[in-house]
């Protein structure tokens, strides 16, 4: 197997390859940068729950300056008609409360109060959440010990599963924060069916079995597999996600599913972090 097979996509070779996925790639491009702004990192919790996922009841505490700025820079990022503008008539932080939840109805509410086109709202407003959970991720990532399906850290499901490195540890993985555990082979992670009847993986004959799909006939739900040498970071798991959207589509097409929302509720709360404002006299 060469190492070329288990490469890790670039913005720049996704958009050559599928020109139209260039909108989808500058959102992932704008949130990646955004997620090293040092803003983010100090907005971690100190305070944490002590069971899976560790954000469950957390406060995430922020300036509005700073969630103002990241959502104008979010939309206007997109080449959408109408979302760009909708900033400006949104309040930023009941956008980054459902992001962070994944929080269907409250999004939909939040773009009909803004006059924003919905579906494109819907799609985009989730990557605001991104910045804060991978810095949670990066800090939490010790704190954090997995089973199943859902992020020990932010409880969203699995995006994918990595066979990592010569042993081929399987390791599932959160694109919204990095998180990273351990799942074990011939197992579903969702229901824990270990009946190898009732598991199946869809092989293509392009990739083998660096890039597959593995299911489960009893829940009928799917992750996807790929081979990697070492763990990939947060930003690259979204390209990653994107990339192997053909092993989603063969999936769908045989009846199987990824659940949507998350695994497990986190009921974070958003608050305002007011700065003491220093005045000069002369």
């Amino acid at each position: 197997m060469s190492t070329t097979a288990l490469a890790a996509p670039t913005p720049e070779a996704l958009a050559k390859a599928h020109p139209e996925w260039g909108a989808w790639l500058a959102l992932l491009e704008v949130t990646a940068a955004e997620a090293a702004a040092p803003a983010w990192a100090a907005a971690v919790p100190v305070e944490t729950s002590e069971t899976a996922p560790v954000l469950r009841g957390a406060t995430l505490t922020v300036e509005r300056a700073v969630a103002e700025r990241w959502l104008h820079r979010l939309f206007a990022a997109s080449s959408v008609v109408g979302l760009r503008e909708a900033a400006a008539r949104t309040d930023p932080l009941p956008v980054l409360a459902a992001a962070i939840e994944l929080d269907h109805a409250s999004l939909v509410a939040l773009a009909d109060a803004a006059g924003a086109p919905e579906d494109a709202f819907v799609a985009v407003a989730p990557l605001a959440a991104v910045p804060w959970l991978e810095a949670c991720g990066r800090r939490l990532a010790p704190r954090a010990a997995g089973h199943g399906a859902s992020c020990p850290i932010c409880g969203a499901w699995a995006a994918l599963a990595e066979t990592r490195g010569l042993e081929g540890d399987r390791r599932l993985r959160c694109a919204r924060c990095g998180g990273d555990w351990r799942t074990d082979w011939l197992r579903c992670p969702y229901c824990g069916v270990d009946d190898h009847a009732r598991l199946t993986s869809l092989v293509a004959d392009a990739t083998g079995q660096t890039r597959k799909v593995d299911a489960c006939r009893e829940c009928s739900a799917y992750v996807k597999t790929i081979m990697t040498l070492t763990a990939a970071d947060a930003a690259t798991l979204r390209l990653l996600d994107l990339a192997t959207v053909d092993l989603d589509v063969a999936a769908l097409d045989r009846g199987f599913t990824r659940p949507g929302g998350l695994g497990q509720p986190l009921a974070v709360a958003v608050a305002e972090r007011h700065v003491a404002r220093r005045f000069w006299h002369r």
